[in-house]
């Protein structure tokens, strides 16, 4: 018994990560469509990234005014540097829903096994 649980669990971790193939529509239109979902995800995908950046240098500013107000405290007043908040995370939502657009255009998403 103490051997299959290992393997079980094993069994279990492959079965988690399946991996898909994605083919092509074969169509001019199928594969028109799939341009323009792949140009409308990648923008998005670069308008989500220019938004973390933009938050992400929020962050680094807000921290290093907090770390010179801190410095030119001289009279060690409490809550006069108050922290900045915690980093924002922006959350990538570009991809959702992909797979059944991906059909829509006509492709095929085929489990790897």
């Amino acid at each position: 018994m103490l051997i299959r649980l290992p393997t079980l669990a094993v069994a279990v971790l492959l079965t988690a990560c399946t991996q898909y193939r994605y083919i092509d529509p074969q169509t001019p239109e199928g594969l028109d469509c799939l341009h323009k979902l792949d140009a409308r995800v990648n923008a998005c995908e670069n308008k989500v990234k220019e938004q973390q950046d933009n938050f992400d240098s929020l962050h680094e500013t807000q921290t290093r005014a907090a770390q010179q107000c801190e410095h030119f405290n001289a009279h060690n007043m409490p809550n006069a540097c108050p922290p900045p908040p915690s980093p924002t995370k922006v959350s990538n939502y570009c991809r959702s829903g992909y797979r059944e657009k991906f059909v829509e255009c006509g492709g095929k998403v085929e489990e790897i096994e």
